[in-house]
């Protein structure tokens, strides 16, 4: 499909063994439905999707678009319902809606719920997006609309990053670069990841995927979800030694050498890791957090940081972002900061709608899509 003359995308990648749902029946009206997902049901038109994307005209990745198969239809590009009436779109029209874009093409929330009521027809909506917590609005949860996300396409990049984050600390590497800017040649013994216990505070997508690039490591994996009984397929593929329930986070963290932080941001989840938590941590314990920053207790961590009661800790995500330039976690020299761009990959926001118009295709089928969110939940 060509999309208002831009080029062709990348090659298509595709994240398989995501979470699935059938979409459901088009809504009569906004609001009072219960959020449910049916077994099959058919597209508003059999073989056909008109998409309304709520992102700014500039955003790149949406040359992937061509890729949607034929008879699917993007009616509009804009992030705002006036820039939207302005081009005069049919809003009876659309019964899928992508959400996509980073920084100033970002598509907002405040946008998409203004737009809500005109969407009369919507069946289905996409997030290029992994974490929801920006977009969840309760005209949305309680409704029957299904919500996609970009659950999975993220995961390996942040494994990648924790386990660097690791091996950052394994190895003293803030040592090594002193060193060498000094030109001081100064052998010193460093630690092996081999060996070491893995703690790994949620255990979705981007859990999992650190849990197998620990192993390869040779480290002991354990994790933490709500759900604590293995699976007999996560017992046959043996990557974990323990999975523990919510209430034994300080257990995992006592006896975890190295911590990452996986979760993503609801109501049960922030503030997870508390000060409790933090206080049970070993001496040479290190915490990574690539979920998100409120879902530690920031204060306490610092604190923690400060005394030296832990070794360390690696933050690619923070409680307020940016991170302001008051907040101690700049100066203290156990810390290492990046700025929330762990998973941003030159192919980060295409991989992402790749998995849009793979969806597309499976939805103009009556098929199931791919990376359902369970809207209540958040993620």
């Amino acid at each position: 499909m060509r999309l208002f003359g831009v080029p062709s995308a990348r090659p298509s990648t595709h994240t398989p063994g995501q979470r699935r749902a059938a979409v459901p029946a088009a809504p009569k009206r906004r609001g009072a439905a219960p959020a449910m997902a049916a077994s099959s049901v058919q597209p508003a038109k059999p073989g056909a999707a008109n998409i309304l994307v709520v992102a700014g005209k500039e955003t790149p990745e949406l040359s992937v678009l061509e890729k949607l198969p034929p008879g699917a239809r993007v009616l509009a590009i804009g992030q705002t319902a006036a820039e939207l009436d302005a081009k005069g779109l049919d809003w009876g029209a659309v019964d899928v809606l992508l959400n996509c874009g980073v920084g100033k093409n970002a598509g907002k929330r405040d946008d998409v719920r203004e737009m809500w009521p005109r969407l009369k027809n919507l069946r289905w909506l996409h997030s290029a997006s992994a974490g929801l917590e920006h977009l969840l609005f309760p005209e949305l949860v309680e409704g029957p609309v299904v919500l996609t996300n970009a659950k999975g396409v993220y995961s390996h990049s942040l494994a990648e990053y924790a386990l660097t984050c690791c091996s950052w600390f394994a190895k003293d590497f803030p040592r090594l670069i002193a060193a060498k800017d000094a030109k001081n040649w100064d052998p010193y013994d460093v630690e092996e990841l081999r060996g070491k216990t893995l703690g790994v505070v949620g255990y979705g997508d981007i859990g999992q995927a650190t849990a197998k690039l620990a192993r390869a490591f040779r480290m002991r994996v354990i994790a933490l979800r709500r759900r604590a009984e293995l699976s007999e397929a996560e017992k046959e593929e043996g990557v974990l030694d323990a999975m523990y329930p919510p209430e034994q986070l300080p257990q995992l963290m006592a006896a975890s050498d190295y911590v990452v932080v996986a979760t993503p941001l609801t109501p049960s989840t922030e503030g997870l890791v508390s000060r409790e938590a933090i206080a049970a941590m070993r001496p040479n314990g290190v915490l990574v957090n690539v979920g998100r920053g409120r879902c530690v207790d920031e204060d306490a961590l610092i604190d923690a940081l400060r005394i030296r009661h832990i070794r360390g800790a690696a933050l690619d995500v923070f409680a307020t972002e940016p991170l302001p330039a008051s907040s101690p976690l700049w100066e203290l020299p156990n810390v290492f900061v990046s700025p929330h761009c762990a998973d941003r990959t030159k192919e980060f926001q295409f991989e992402s709608l790749e998995r849009f118009v793979d969806n597309v295709g499976r939805y103009m089928a009556g098929g199931e899509l791919l990376a359902v969110a369970d809207k209540r939940s958040g993620y």
